[in-house]
């Protein structure tokens, strides 16, 4: 049976992989369609899918517009999706409703704001848009697509995002005949996302609640509907932890004989300021005295709302912010460190997120605090009262501090012996016996889907008529959205970016060559090594077909991203024969350095670390190429590198450094990276190695002459200077005392990183 799954970007994938895993070790042909990458994480995660998985295949999923009508279509949908907010179930939801009136274009919103003062306005608006776009036709890209692909069963998820494109691939296969299966991947999507747009063949719940939620508020038939449980949590109930209460507790610095209490983060749009919050919640709790007086406070950040916990400082030994930089729970090693946090606690607490289910499995009692501040992604949303339902519910709701506090007090003392977790995971997570895997159900409704051939669906009778009517609209639609990408155009970073995608995307197949970098070594560690790395991401299959030219000397820093390295001295004068006979074609495609040079200014301004945004620069701390570099290296040292005409106060430091200092210019590349990374900090002049330390965790002291480095480079050096990174204090000549600057490594250098 042929399988496609089509699936927003890569973090979709998370909830999917056991059902992927588990169609392909039933011999199932499998392939995978992501149309946007959404971080590292999840593109190693589903290149690591495919790697393992001997029937399944990435393709690239087609950029399916249609001029005009295509505007027309995510414009009438998000509106409709704007009108669903009014209905009475959402009276509460004022957030929820203002989220999704900005999701829909200026004019169409207005029209649905006089719609909703008249009484009924807003259903009778909803049920016309949804008649009219009804009458659309799929754009011919995805009907093209979806026919190469011949499919026995496409997989859609997630589909209810607000306007959605994927509708237009529901609708193609609808036209086709091909079968649609919707897993619901989360716990909230039927109910604060969009709404479905065609009922899908097959849509896979986790349990009668949700079965209710796509009956009548998406309007499924309720046959079509099956109840799997939650396909994604199966690992929960299986696993172990991987280190004893001591270790994790002293890797996380928290006091292993005191109990745990477990923070979970939220997302920044239901915890907005989160980092205020807990600051707050520790010290009422801390006050409260009792058990909490000195229990443990482990905080662990959303993975995608994790910036505000970057400089939160909490003064009290008990509380630990870990990962404070955020970790996806996508490979094994993460996933790890996320249920040794919940194994080792002894309670958790949240404002509203999918971990505090997690908690409910582990065994773990969930707690949560009503906040006025969050009044509105709490009560107003309608997931949020199924964790507190007095039935099922799990959660212990602390209306007050002092309320939470007693009940979190309880739940130290006593744990969870009124049964809550296990009642709500029969209920949500596993309705069909807690022994029952999820996973092995869905794939089931998956196959049975696909052994069967669906009618094909022609369309609405009045389709050609409503299209002909709505003809001058979606050309205004089209000639709008040619306008807005024009002024784009003048953005150099949109520019780049659009620039880069077109290209790679154009020469499909053929191998990639990034580089030479020619200009100087800093320009290529802060901007074109990370330029290259981002790069990978536009397509799936681009990290099997890229190829990196290099400098031999700058070879070690593209270790580990980049499938093949030529060094640019090997290849001689003629690069381009040298290139097609090495790769064994003369069809290749150059991202030549002119592509990013003169936009470095430009690309020192940005956020790198809104995991959130379309990044152009991704950074990650540079490979250490070997495991040991010399046995007569000290345990404890200072990488010291004095150049030619290093100012005479840099070789001043070195001698009052309480530490030995160990002299770089005794090793090569490669094996600068491993000394630089071993060491207890940098101290030199300013250059490429004064960056290296920066790249591989170390602090960095270094003296700078006028006119030695621009402002572009150090503002880059400045924000990426937070773990896992090191930190590059550029300490002007002129300012420079030799004690000062080996004070600086004296107190504050980090251990050693481990090679």
């Amino acid at each position: 049976m042929k399988i496609l799954f089509l699936i927003k970007n890569t973090s979709n994938l998370r909830t999917l992989a056991p059902v992927v895993r588990l169609l392909d070790e039933r011999g199932h042909s499998i392939r995978l369609a992501c149309r946007d990458v959404k971080s590292s994480d999840s593109h190693e995660h589903i290149q690591r899918i495919a790697s393992e998985g001997s029937r399944v295949e990435l393709v690239e999923q087609p950029f399916a517009r249609a001029a005009g009508w295509s505007d027309l279509a995510r414009s009438l949908r998000s509106t409709i999706d704007y009108l669903r907010y009014f209905d009475p179930v959402y009276r509460d939801s004022t957030k929820l409703r203002e989220r999704a009136r900005h999701e829909a274009p200026a004019g169409f919103r207005r029209a649905a704001d006089l719609a909703v003062k008249a009484p009924g306005g807003a259903k009778a608006a909803r049920k016309t848009l949804q008649a009219v776009e009804r009458c659309l036709a799929p754009p011919p890209r995805a009907t093209e697509f979806l026919a190469e692909q011949d499919p026995d069963v496409l997989v859609i998820t997630p589909l209810v995002g607000f306007g959605t494109p994927q509708a237009e691939f529901v609708r193609a296969a609808q036209r086709l005949g091909i079968p649609v299966c919707f897993p619901v991947r989360s716990w909230d999507n039927l109910t604060n996302k969009g709404l479905l747009r065609d009922a899908p063949d097959r849509v896979l719940v986790w349990n009668d609640l949700q079965r209710r939620e796509a009956v009548e508020m998406h309007g499924v038939p309720a046959e079509r509907v099956v109840v799997t449980g939650a396909q994604a949590y199966d690992h929960w109930f299986d696993w172990e932890p991987s280190r004893s209460r001591e270790a994790f507790c002293a890797e996380v610095g928290l006091d292993a004989v005191e109990p745990i209490v477990l923070y979970v983060g939220s997302s920044s749009f239901i915890a907005p300021h989160e980092p205020a919050f807990v600051k707050r919640w520790a010290a009422e709790l801390r006050e409260r005295g009792g058990l909490l007086a000195s229990a443990g406070l482990l905080v662990r950040p959303h993975p995608l709302h994790a910036n505000g916990f970057h400089d939160l400082v909490i003064d009290d030994p008990q509380v630990s912010i870990w990962p404070r930089y955020g970790e996806l729970p996508l490979g094994t090693g993460p996933r790890q460190n996320f249920y040794d946090s919940l194994h080792h606690s002894a309670a958790v607490v949240g404002i509203n997120t999918t971990a505090q289910i997690e908690a409910a499995i582990v065994g773990r009692p969930v707690h949560t605090l009503l906040a006025d501040e969050y009044r509105d992604t709490q009560g107003g949303t309608i997931h949020f009262h199924y964790l507190a339902n007095d039935e099922f519910g799990q959660l212990h709701v602390g209306r007050t501090f002092a309320e939470h506090a007693a009940q979190l007090e309880r739940s130290l003392a006593e744990g969870d012996p009124d049964g809550l977790n296990e009642r709500f995971v029969r209920r949500f997570v596993r309705p069909l016996g807690l022994d029952v895997a999820a996973t092995p159900v869905a794939a089931d409704a998956i196959e049975e889907l696909g052994r069967r051939r669906r009618r094909a669906e022609p369309g609405p009778r009045l389709g050609p008529a409503v299209r002909f009517a709505l003809e001058p609209l979606a050309k205004h639609l089209g000639d709008k959205r040619r306008a807005q990408k024009s002024r784009r155009r003048a953005d150099p970073l949109e520019d780049l970016r659009r620039t880069v995608r077109d290209l790679v995307r154009q020469n499909r197949g053929v191998p990639v060559v990034a580089g030479p970098w020619l200009a100087d070594e800093i320009g290529e560690l802060v901007y074109w090594v990370p330029f290259v790395r981002r790069t990978m991401r536009i397509t799936l299959d681009l990290p099997d077909r890229l190829v990196v030219v290099a400098r031999s000397a700058s070879l070690p820093w593209y270790e580990g991203f980049a499938q093949r390295c030529f060094a640019l001295e090997e290849l001689g004068d003629e690069l381009e024969q040298a290139l097609a006979d090495e790769l064994g074609t003369p069809d290749f495609l150059r991202l030549r350095q002119e592509l990013v040079e003169p936009h470095r200014e430009a690309l020192a301004g940005q956020d790198f670390f809104a995991r959130l945004r379309d990044l152009r620069l991704e950074f990650a701390p540079l490979p250490v190429p070997f495991a040991d570099t010399a046995p007569e290296l000290p345990e404890r040292y200072v990488a010291v590198r004095l150049d030619d005409g290093a100012p005479p106060v840099l070789a001043d430091a070195a001698r009052a450094l309480d530490v030995p200092a160990v002299m770089l210019d005794a090793f090569d590349r490669q094996a600068e990276i491993g000394v630089i990374a071993r060491s207890s900090g940098f101290l030199g002049s300013y250059g490429p190695s004064a960056y290296v330390a920066l790249l591989t965790g170390v602090r960095a002291v270094t003296v700078v002459e006028p006119g030695e480095a621009t402002a572009a480079d150090l503002r880059v050096a400045a924000e990426i200077g937070r773990p896992p990174f090191g930190r590059l204090d550029a300490v002007p000549a002129a300012e420079a005392d030799p004690d000062e600057l080996a004070g600086r490594l004296r107190t504050k250098a980090p251990a050693p990183a481990a090679a």
